[in-house]
């Protein structure tokens, strides 16, 4: 029983890792979407939300089978609680992937607004950041998982950067008040793609090492 327990997890983060790879893929088209100012690659993204969307019902039914038919406890239920939180949080990523290439669309319908903010460093930077999640979770990489919540920290304070210097812009420039909004949105979206993959990050380090930090601040040593 044991043995067929183990080859279930196999198989159920094989498809959580297929999932993640696809919102990866998401999250690579829909910046790109953005920068080349690409329609047809912008409804991509859109359409293959509903392959998303699937695999996280089937993930979420798999994990409740498991957990209601084994009983698991220790290291394998904890698993499965990351599992489930995972797999949330990737469909969420995907969400935020539609949003970004949704904005992208938008903002198609105006001229190119002065670049105030390295749009291509910011989404490097949250990209590595899916990334390395994906391969914590892989890997178990409890200390990979963990710097994660650093890097959020760049990302945020990249996004308050981008808020004030727009609303300097907007305020000087009233007409582009449209047309700010999408971005102002856009930038929304790939802020909270960062606060997912650090999400998951947290939830690798729950599985690898037994411990909670979400609401810990950085200062606190875990041992």
């Amino acid at each position: 029983m044991q043995h067929y327990l183990e080859s279930e997890l196999k198989a159920l983060q094989h498809q959580l890792l297929k999932m993640g790879g696809i919102a990866e893929n998401m999250l690579r088209d829909a910046v790109q979407s953005v920068l080349n100012r690409d329609e047809d690659l912008a409804q991509r993204v859109i359409t293959i939300d509903d392959t998303v969307d699937k695999l996280e019902n089937e993930i979420e039914a798999r994990c409740i089978q498991l957990i209601a038919r084994h009983q698991p406890v220790a290291f394998e239920l904890r698993y499965l609680t990351m599992a489930l939180k995972v797999n949330r949080n990737i469909e969420r990523l995907a969400d935020k992937c539609v949003s970004i290439a949704r904005r992208g669309m938008e903002l198609l319908e105006h001229p190119p607004m002065q670049t105030f903010v390295d749009l291509p460093s910011v989404t490097r930077l949250i990209q590595q950041m899916v990334k390395d999640a994906l391969d914590a979770l892989v890997h178990r990489n409890a200390e990979l998982a963990r710097e994660l919540r650093e890097r959020d920290k760049k990302v945020n304070t990249a996004y308050e950067q981008m808020v004030h210097e727009l609303c300097s812009i907007l305020a000087d420039q009233p007409q582009l008040i449209q047309s700010g909004i999408s971005v102002l949105l856009l930038f929304r979206h790939l802020e909270r793609v960062g606060d997912l993959a650090a999400n998951i990050g947290e939830e690798v380090y729950y599985l690898v090492k037994g411990e909670v930090i979400r609401h810990q601040t950085s200062d606190i040593t875990i041992e």
